[in-house]
């Protein structure tokens, strides 16, 4: 690979790890917990995709957009089981039953898709030469389609009632209960959009490689990073963050070893929290987490 096709790779798996971080921020700013099963659900949203589109035999936009709808609906029925039975409890149980949904997901889709790798077709298959390079059709597709999911985002949470509601949820629950508006349907909304946002990651990224139930627990990780290293509470700094987590792992992957990608995103990780602990986007916060 030459620099811009690695430019291209990085940027691309970087959004792909920032929407991931992105639906964490959702959740963390509306409910105040971190959801630790975030990259389990871009994982099942694989398998979801890979059912419609390998086994039932739909074209990959459609099987994309069920799987985007269905991951939509599990995060309803995930915040009613692991969220709204623990709202008054203290924030470490919620952040654990947000562990066990996480090991639930894996192990479940061990059970109904097996442990065997497997492959699906792409949104853009094949590839574009630009002079020397060849750019993979996916990395493309990729980049445009999160550019209008996070077009589409900023619009809904800042431009219409709904995002309204949804931040004013996300400030005070209390105060916005005061004011007439249902705190459980802006949550249950909060958990649709985050798991769906996860769901169009999975289903993004997932053409590039096999899928294993492994994926979720390593793209939580790198999402981690990317909010640590964007700041926390910070939409726009999740997809910055996971961008320099994209990148990090594909120059540092080519130039010096595959094998430290993982502990060069640790390394960029701690640079970022001696020399700004906040993160490069977040301000000072109350500790929740």
């Amino acid at each position: 690979m030459n620099n811009l096709q690695l430019l291209v790779s990085g940027v691309a798996l970087g959004i792909v790890y920032g929407l991931v971080a992105m639906g964490m921020v959702l959740i963390f700013r509306t409910v105040g917990v971190m959801n630790f099963a975030q990259g389990n659900f871009l994982m099942f949203s694989g398998y979801v995709c890979y059912q419609f589109n390998q086994k039932i035999g739909l074209p990959m936009a459609i099987s994309m957009f069920i799987t985007i709808i269905i991951m939509g609906l599990m995060g309803i029925l995930f915040q009613k089981v692991a969220y709204w039975p623990l709202r008054n409890a203290p924030s470490k149980a919620i952040v654990v039953s947000t562990m066990g949904a996480a090991f639930v997901l894996q192990e479940g889709a061990r059970i109904i898709w097996g442990a065997v790798p497997l492959s699906m077709d792409r949104l853009i298959p094949g590839s574009v030469k630009l002079g020397s390079s060849v750019l993979q059709g996916q990395y493309i597709a990729i980049i445009i389609v999160s550019a209008i999911l996070m077009a589409f985002i900023y619009f809904l949470l800042e431009k219409t009632r709904i995002g309204s509601i949804m931040q004013a949820t996300a400030q005070d629950q209390y105060m916005a209960s005061l004011v007439g508006i249902s705190v459980k349907k802006s949550v249950a909304l909060t958990f649709f959009l985050s798991i769906a946002i996860a769901g169009i990651a999975g289903t993004l990224m997932t053409p590039i490689f096999f899928i294993t139930t492994g994926v979720g627990t390593t793209s939580s990780v790198k999402a981690f990073a990317a909010i640590v290293i964007g700041g926390f509470g910070s939409i726009p700094g999740a997809i910055i963050g996971g961008i320099i987590v994209g990148l990090v792992e594909a120059f540092g992957g080519t130039y010096i070893s595959s094998t430290y990608q993982l502990a060069l995103i640790y390394v960029v990780l701690i640079l970022v929290l001696i020399f700004r602990p906040q993160g490069l986007f977040g301000g000072k916060i109350q500790e929740k987490a």
